[in-house]
């Protein structure tokens, strides 16, 4: 039913999860660039369509709201909130009394501007799992905004110009809305400030912020891409301290390359527990991990679930010979 071949193919139909190669039809389950290929058609929400065009230009998009139930040649699919940032989602599909859920990169706890996650129940869940490991347990989300104002507050003590280094999509717009909750102002880079205006477009209000220039910074707090920080525009900042927000900060390993930079684990990914979480509450009969550590296989197994590790060009096991029908072309309401 499954197989994984730089993305994930529902066997027997043309229809694809999160393809990392051009195909006739994809699910982009949001706009990241590890996501984000031009398809030939792309199923996805009006969010992840508008950031799409955005960043890497028009494509044919298929735009499905959220739980809206839609047949396509006798297959029934479902969008449904990742949490994971504004758009991301999840697809359920369901033909012969099948159900199949693919996450894409998600996470259970409450975001600042995406939608709160759901989880449906499924017989195959295949499962991004990024931080599959048992280290990686990320602080409370009250505990990781006290460290990002205890950060502003220190280096304003020392006079020097607070910097948060974040995404531009997604990650930037989490830590400017719980920055601009505690009353600070910020200026942040151009590619952050763009994609903040789309946000604007679907309801996510920010609190005051402008775009970075290299005129008076006064009391703002900077929010700047991680990609971007050896740019002249950052370097001119004369008196600065540095954060970076990632999950990897909960393990220092991965992070070497950042000596002398700061690490605060915000992150827009589910961490070990809620992987486990997940997994519980949806009690599927075959669960595939994509995208994390192989050792996640082993703690699911241990808790009695069938699981496997997806891995490119493997065509595993299944609970089930059920196979989809082919042809995505024609959408209708289910």
């Amino acid at each position: 039913m499954i197989e994984y071949d730089n993305g994930i193919h529902v066997r027997g139909t043309d229809l694809w999860f999160d393809a990392k190669r051009k195909t006739d039809f994809c699910f982009v389950s949001h706009a990241h660039a590890d996501h984000a290929v031009k398809h030939n058609a792309i199923l996805t929400t009006r969010e992840t369509a508008r950031f799409f065009e955005h960043r890497y230009g028009k494509a044919k998009f298929h735009t499905v709201e959220y739980n809206r139930v839609k047949r396509i040649r006798g297959a029934k699919i479902q969008l449904f909130p990742s949490g994971h940032i504004l758009g991301g989602a999840q697809i359920l599909v369901e033909t012969g009394g099948v159900r199949i859920v693919y996450t894409g990169d998600f996470k259970l706890r409450k975001s600042w501007t995406a939608q709160k996650a759901e989880v449906k129940r499924c017989d195959v869940l295949i499962m991004e799992s990024t931080f599959g490991r048992p280290q990686y347990l990320f602080p409370k989300p009250h505990e990781i905004q006290a460290r990002m104002v205890r950060f502003v507050e220190e280096a304003r003590a020392d006079r020097e110009q607070p910097v948060f280094l974040a995404y531009s999509l997604g990650k930037a717009q989490e830590a400017m809305k719980i920055l601009s909750h505690w009353g600070y102002k910020l200026s942040v880079h151009r590619s952050i400030y763009d994609i903040c205006k789309i946000y604007e477009e679907f309801g996510v209000r920010f609190g005051d912020y402008r775009l970075l220039d290299d005129g008076h910074l006064e009391d703002r707090i900077v929010i700047f891409p991680p990609q971007d920080k050896r740019s002249s525009l950052l370097r001119n900042i004369p008196r600065k301290r540095i954060v970076m927000l990632t999950g990897w900060a909960v393990d220092p390993e991965p992070l070497k390359h950042l000596a002398g930079c700061q690490c605060i684990p915000l992150s827009d990914h589910a961490d070990f527990s809620e992987l486990l979480e997940y997994a519980g509450k949806v009690k599927p009969e075959k669960i595939y991990t994509v995208h994390g550590f192989p050792e996640l296989v082993k703690f699911l197994n241990q808790k009695g679930f069938d699981a496997e590790l997806l891995k490119p060009g493997s065509q595993p096991k299944t609970a089930s010979n059920q196979k989809l029908p082919g042809n995505y072309d024609l959408f209708s309401e289910g």
